[in-house]
């Protein structure tokens, strides 16, 4: 049966409350519902037609074929049969707020939630659903003479009535003054609308969820009759973890059944742990985006308990294919989007036409909007649990091998439970067939176990039965990810009557096999990346009711021994470890401290042997100032994202710890945890709160307080102190002396005059989230800063073939540089793909003479394409990796047939590092990338299953040729990443390490072969860069690096610390200076002292710790200094002659940096 009949659609369309002539044909008259199905040429490509929403196939796929002979979730048969959603479910969005300046604002002028505490009744109404459509909504205010057309997009919508009656008090008391239809917790005002008039991803993903139906404007919403709040958590979708915390607390405040958060978590933070927790327990729905790049990375919905990450359908033909040579090659409309996430977190696939993450978020949140309105309409209300229950056991499994993501029968990492079926659990509502309910609360998902050093893990649930009598349940637990039903155990059982909350069962770890968690591990052959999950253990959880009914939570946790591992590590932090840590010396022992900032804002410094915080530590940042507190919830300190800086700012041997918060404020504190007279300094420098109403700006992002880079710390004026140069949201670049008071000539706000090249259109965004770099681009010996800015061309919204980004340059000064700022052409630009500075590019420059000259090139690249070597004089003398045609390149056809030519890797989302590596030693330059062909054709046939290809990529610095052996493939994005060069196996030879998104350390030889003991599994995400350095000053090098999962790990390498002097961290140094040859590190103490009347000798230190040799030594008695060289390479024997009484030395490099003060009396 491919067609629905007239009669049958008469019902929907009663229940949509308009008339059946509306439809045309039977349909909603939604011009892009079923524009091919009543009949006609088949011109156009049926993917255009919402044919998710269909329970049969479309007219123009006669090959298309389907289990459930449906290419979607029989959304129609659910609006036909049982509901087309209530006014009293709302579903709250989450992102970067409505705009109501699109040309779709018909589809949610009159679907907004309005909160009527805040308003008056419309004038001449004694209700406020004045017009009785059985929701209060703008249309109700239509002809009230207090409100007009003020944002002037020629109809009244709720911006309008914010305008009206915005009177400055919080009539209904609930913490938000005039919060009329929603909150914006990025500029904290009561407008949850965009400025950006070009923006319409928001709207978009509305739309899904709820539009208007039946309004013969562009599609319908799976939920028609559901409310949507927009809440505004960021300028687009990567939006800061206490802001996110907030929206999503701020919804469940006012009533929100359903959360669809289409948003990228800046940060994890323990506040969001409470608002999802305190959430689940209050009954809401949650459903957050997975990740756009085909990733198993754990973001957001992919990692929260109890979130339901977006992940989607496309048919295998969707895509840039022409008309209609798309209709005959499709055959399914059950494969994975290449834009969405898999692995084991994922539960459920929607159909969608796109194929996106943030398309797949929103149409599951519609569905779970219909199924509690269905629920609300029968008199029998669905909990969240229920909800999310009675989808499960009603969806159609995707079992498919053949599939382009092939399925397997049962939950699998692609499909997870398979494809909602709407009208299935509409229909298992209304028989009363809803599942019990089950849930692990213990241990979190993704947890690591040492089976050599933990016996057992016990596991923690909740399981009731709300409709049954009784109930019984069951633990069971099995090796990998996706274990059939026979290769469970048990690890718990149990039944009651009664609600139960607690433990419910334990997995003996000495059950596990050692084949499992003692195999190396080692790079995945295959597209699923299934090396990634060689150490999962599933544990599930089954609950049946007295009838029969079952339901089923899974969870993942890894277990593992790494015997590279240091005593002790890996180390469970607590979630929101993305700031990679620095290795310092703080206390002057010559051991060095992992510190490193979390999401909770607290500034941590622990002993590299022992792991256990430093005196005075951990600091923490000032405490979040939500815009409205929630018992229960500690929403904790400023969070920390990027990694810290560590100097001696004061030039004293002793070092200081410099942090930024992404709430806008950095912070500089002592070697023992204490904040420094003068700090914090806050970024937010010209930044206004936007108009309201918001003014139609186009492609224009406004300066904000905030900030995403590390300091950068460098002696600016020639005083020998460290300055501290940091950029921010508010698009300028701050200097600051180390007392907190601003260098003459700065702040520098980043501005480009110029207007683009014909045919091109300036993305107007003024933000810097970027890291600066420091170079010496004239060569005279005078600091230069270089930073990537996110001024960007593009030829319009969306994906375009080619496009240019921007880096600027500055003398100490804060004057620009001549010959700056450089443009650098793209492969491709991707404006309002919702995630700003990552599509449109976060490459962090890099720095080295490497022509020899004495004057800096700076290594930078554009949102897609090659990295670009550029002189100090602002010309691109070299590019790392072609700019590929790709648009020549791509066609359908090798798509589809699995034939793409080769697969240059380009910079995307990846910075890169200087060093010597490779066969010959020679200077090179270092950046994971991601293949040009591959990536796009992932994105632009998400149904193709084509995979991106993922590489670390090595080139001559010089001549800009590969070096012998690379690009290598690797595993999984390098996302937000960079290498660092530091020698590991103790040859002398540098290795390459680099991170990434996909649990996977790897470390390069100069070859290009992976160095013995790698790759190393990290069971998550790491950022930034991991650190090498000496933590027990043993000489040797170890390696150490965080997880946004809430891990750090510390390994003992075959390295030497002589040798680790190339680019050793995130940026090449403590200080984040971002260039190579940078002396940064002190001398280490003096060891085994002895002090006669005229003599102290002692074990000499190094230029860098205990490696090297230091130039001289710095004695002070009685007031008085005086220098005397060094005589003795590190760790052998100096004797130094010293006046009589108490005496103070310290250790003096060729840099003059100084050791730290040691007084002998």
């Amino acid at each position: 049966m491919r067609m629905r009949s007239t009669g049958a659609l008469l019902v929907a369309l009663a229940l949509l409350g308009l008339p059946a002539a509306a439809a045309g044909g039977g349909y909603p008259d939604d011009p892009s519902y079923a524009p091919l199905e009543g009949g006609g040429a088949c011109s156009k490509v049926a993917g255009n037609e919402q044919h998710g929403l269909y329970s049969f196939m479309p007219r123009c796929t006669p090959n298309a074929k389907d289990p459930e002979n449906a290419s979607g979730m029989s959304v129609d048969k659910a609006w036909r049969d049982y509901t087309t959603g209530s006014p009293a479910v709302t579903i709250a969005y989450v992102e970067a707020g409505i705009n109501w300046h699109g040309d779709d604002v018909a589809e949610l002028a009159d679907k907004v939630f309005l909160n009527t505490g805040e308003l008056p009744k419309p004038q001449g109404s004694s209700t406020y659903d004045k017009d009785g459509d059985g929701a209060v909504t703008a249309a109700d205010y239509g002809d009230d003479p207090r409100v007009k057309d003020s944002n002037g997009n020629k109809r009244i919508d709720p911006e309008d009535l914010i305008v009206a009656f915005s009177n400055g008090k919080d009539d209904d008391e609930n913490g938000f003054v005039d919060d009329i239809s929603g909150w914006d917790f990025y500029d904290r005002q009561n407008d949850p609308a965009t400025y950006d008039a070009t923006y319409g991803h928001a709207n978009d993903q509305m739309r899904k969820a709820a539009a208007q139906t039946n309004n013969a404007t562009a599609g319908a919403g799976i939920c028609p009759r559901c409310r949507v709040l927009p809440v505004r958590a960021g300028q687009e979708a990567l939006d800061r973890t206490d802001d996110l915390a907030q929206a999503w607390l701020y919804a469940a405040h006012m009533g929100a059944k359903v959360i669809v958060s289409t948003t990228a978590d800046l940060g994890y933070s323990s506040y969001m742990r409470q608002t999802v927790e305190k959430l689940w327990r209050e009954g809401v729905v949650m459903v957050e985006a997975s990740n756009d790049f085909d990733s198993t990375d754990h973001q957001g919905g992919m990692f929260w308990p109890h979130v339901v990450p977006g992940n989607g359908l496309v048919a295998n033909t969707t895509g840039s294919i022409p008309d209609p040579l798309a209709n005959p090659l499709t055959t399914t409309y059950r494969t994975r989007s290449g834009q969405t996430s898999f692995g084991a977190k994922s539960m459920f696939s929607v159909s969608t036409q796109g194929g996106s993450t943030s398309e797949s978020t929103p149409t599951t949140g519609g569905v779970f909007g219909l199924l509690l309105s269905y629920g609300l309409q029968i008199g029998h209300p669905l909990t969240n649990e229920e909800a999310i229950q009675v989808l499960r056991a009603t969806a159609s499994d995707i079992d498919d091998p053949s599939l382009g993501w092939p399925g397997k029968p049962g939950w699998d990492r692609q499909y997870g439970y398979g494809r909602p079926n709407v009208a299935k659990a509409l229909a298992a509502i209304k028989a009363g067939a809803v599942p019990p309910v089950g849930s692990i609360t213990s241990p979190d998902w993704y947890a690591l176990y040492d089976p050599s050093q933990t016996d057992k893990v016990d596991v923690s649930g909740y399981v009731a039965a709300p409709r049954s009598p009784n109930y019984r349940y069951e633990l069971q637990w099995a090796p990998g990810i996706e274990p059939g039903d026979k290769a469970y155990a048990t690890a718990g059982s149990g039944s009651g009557t009664a609600p139960h909350d607690g433990r419910i069962g334990t997995l003996d770890l000495s059950s596990v096999p050692e084949s499992v968690w003692k195999k190396a591990y080692g790079l995945s052959s295959d597209k699923a990346l299934s090396s990634t999950e060689q150490y999962t253990v599933t544990l599930r959880l089954r609950v049946w009711d007295a009838a029969g009914r079952m339901s089923e939570e899974r969870r993942a946790i890894a277990v593992h021994h790494d015997p590279a591992l240091r005593p002790g590590f890996p180390m469970k932090l607590g979630i929101g470890n993305e700031s990679q840590p620095a290795l310092a010396d703080l206390t002057g022992t010559g051991r060095q401290a992992i510190v490193y900032g979390d999401g909770d804002g607290r500034v941590h410094a622990r002993d590299g042997e022992t792991g256990r915080e430093l005196p005075g530590w951990p600091a923490a940042t000032l405490p979040t100032v939500p815009q409205h507190a929630y018992p229960g919830i500690d929403p904790g300190h400023e969070p920390i994202v990027a990694p810290v800086a560590v100097g001696d700012l004061f030039h004293d041997g002793r070092q200081e710890v410099v942090v930024t918060s992404t709430t806008g404020r950095t912070y500089a504190f002592s070697a023992s945890g204490r904040l420094l007279p003068g700090w914090p300094k806050t970024l937010d420098t010209g930044v206004t709160a936007p108009p309201i109403p918001r003014p139609a700006l186009r492609y224009t992002r406004l300066p904000a307080r905030g900030a995403t880079a590390s300091p950068l710390l460098a002696d600016l004026d020639g005083d020998g102190r460290l300055d501290i140069v940091q950029g921010g949201w508010d698009g300028r670049l701050h200097a600051w002396r180390p007392d907190g008071s601003s260098l003459p000539g700065w702040p520098v706000r980043v501005t480009l005059d110029a207007p683009p090249p014909s045919g091109y259109v300036r993305i107007n965004d003024q933000k810097l989230p970027g890291m600066p770099a420091l170079a010496d681009l004239d060569g005279d010996g005078k600091p230069e800063i270089v930073v990537r800015s996110q001024y960007s061309d593009t030829k319009g919204p969306g994906e375009q073939f080619y496009g240019a980004n921007y880096v600027f340059a500055y003398h100490a000064s804060g004057a620009p540089v001549r010959g700056w700022p450089v443009r650098m052409n793209s492969t491709l630009t991707f404006y309002g793909s919702a995630q700003e500075f990552i599509t449109e590019g976060v490459n962090q420059p890099a720095v080295a003479d490497v022509d020899g000259d004495g004057r800096d090139e700076v290594a930078t690249g554009p949102s897609f394409g090659p990295t670009y070597l550029i002189s100090g004089a602002g010309k691109i003398v070299k590019n790392y990796g072609p700019l590929e045609n790709i648009a020549g390149q791509l066609s359908p056809g090798a798509v589809l047939g699995g034939a793409l030519g080769p697969d240059v890797p380009l910079s995307f989302t990846t910075s890169g590092a200087f060093g010597r590596f490779g066969p010959f030693g020679r200077l090179g330059y270092s950046e994971a990338g991601s293949g040009a062909l591959s990536l796009v054709a992932a994105l632009l046939f998400p149904g193709s299953g084509q995979a991106i290809g993922n590489y670390e990529r090595g080139y001559d610095a010089a001549t800009a040729l590969p070096v012998l052996g690379f690009p290598q493939g690797r595993t999984g994005l390098g996302f937000l990443g960079a290498p660092i060069i530091t020698d590991l196996t103790g040859d002398g030879k540098a290795e390459i390490v680099d991170g990434g998104d996909t649990s996977t350390l790897h470390a390069f030889t100069g070859s290009g072969r992976q160095a013995p003991g790698f790759p190393a599994f990290t069971g998550g995400w790491t950022l930034w860069s991991p650190s090498a350095g000496d933590l027990d000053g043993d000489g040797g090098t170890d390696l150490v690096t965080t997880t946004r999962e809430g891990y750090l790990f510390a390994w003992k390498t075959s390295g030497k610390a002589a040798a680790n002097t190339e680019w050793w961290t995130y940026h090449h140094d403590e200080r984040r200076t971002g260039r190579y040859g940078a002396d940064t590190r002190a001398p280490g103490p003096l060891r085994d002292a002895a002090r006669s009347a005229t003599t102290l000798t002692f074990t000499a230190p190094g230029d860098d710790l205990f490696a090297g040799r230091v130039t001289s030594y710095r004695i002070t008695a009685g007031g008085r200094t005086t220098i005397v060289s060094a005589t003795s390479a590190a760790n052998t024997i100096q004797r130094l002659t010293v006046p009589a009484g108490p005496i103070t030395v310290q250790p003096v490099d060729d840099a003059n940096n100084y050791g730290p003060p040691q007084t002998f009396n």
